[in-house]
């Protein structure tokens, strides 16, 4: 037997909000050399990251000519161990200095050429970062949070099956998932679960229960903890907002 889910991440709605953009930046050395990536390779990724955004109505059309290139050696590894880690990151907000969005494509965060990492009015990507890598930092900036089958200490093994509890109402009467199918196993397949997963890339409609970090009233992370998380096309704001 097969219930049913996630019908409505088929849908795809006949309005689509083009996302605006402050810029599409490859990185590069201080004298134009080596970049992160080519032009071509920006272009696939947010083809990659634009049938993930469908399912919010949104798409960001980006060819070869708006990608432009940014000589700046120190941006490349954005790493936080870096004492000017905090520094970089705003002032890749200030490129140019106005609220629209910047994309920047460089080596490294953190050490992974594979993930990506949202700050005051920017993102960054690492050269390897798929896009599904790309489409959830986008989601980041649009207002949704990661989630986590297991974090830490923290998990979600012990959930079992899903159930109707887990979920928004209309997700749980969408879509069809087998009877088997544990709560921590579908977290690994939303856009927002936290790790690298070439499985990611649903966006249920509302909140789904799984390993979080809430926020507080000023936007600071609390402890880790279980609960519903912030996921979901209810909470995707589809005009990206910035915060420092």
């Amino acid at each position: 037997m097969k219930r049913k889910f996630f019908t409505l991440i088929f849908i795809i709605t006949a309005l689509t909000y083009h996302a605006a953009l402050g810029g599409i930046y490859i990185v590069c050395d201080d004298d134009g050399n080596n970049p992160a990536v080519t032009k071509e390779h920006v272009v696939a990724r947010f083809n990659e990251a634009n049938a993930i955004l469908r399912q919010a109505g949104m798409h960001f059309p980006v060819t070869v000519d708006s990608v432009q290139y940014i000589n700046k050696s120190a941006w490349k590894n954005l790493n936080r161990t870096n004492n000017n880690y905090t520094v970089i990151r705003r002032d890749m907000g200030l490129v140019p200095k106005d609220d629209a969005l910047r994309i920047f494509f460089v080596d490294a965060v953190n050490g992974s050429t594979f993930t990506g990492v949202t700050a005051r009015r920017s993102m960054a990507v690492g050269k390897n970062a798929s896009g599904i890598t790309l489409a959830h930092e986008i989601g980041h900036i649009c207002g949704l949070f990661d989630i986590y089958d297991t974090r830490g200490n923290v998990t979600i093994a012990d959930a079992g099956v899903v159930k109707a509890e887990y979920l928004d109402p209309k997700d749980w009467a969408a879509g069809f998932y087998p009877d088997t199918l544990q709560q921590a196993d579908l977290v690994k397949r939303l856009l927002m679960y936290g790790y690298v997963s070439p499985d990611a890339g649903y966006i249920p409609h509302g909140r789904v229960y799984g390993v979080h970090i809430p926020r507080d009233s000023n936007g600071q992370p609390l402890p880790t903890t279980k609960g519903m998380a912030y996921v979901g096309l209810q909470d995707f704001n589809r005009q990206p907002y910035h915060s420092d």
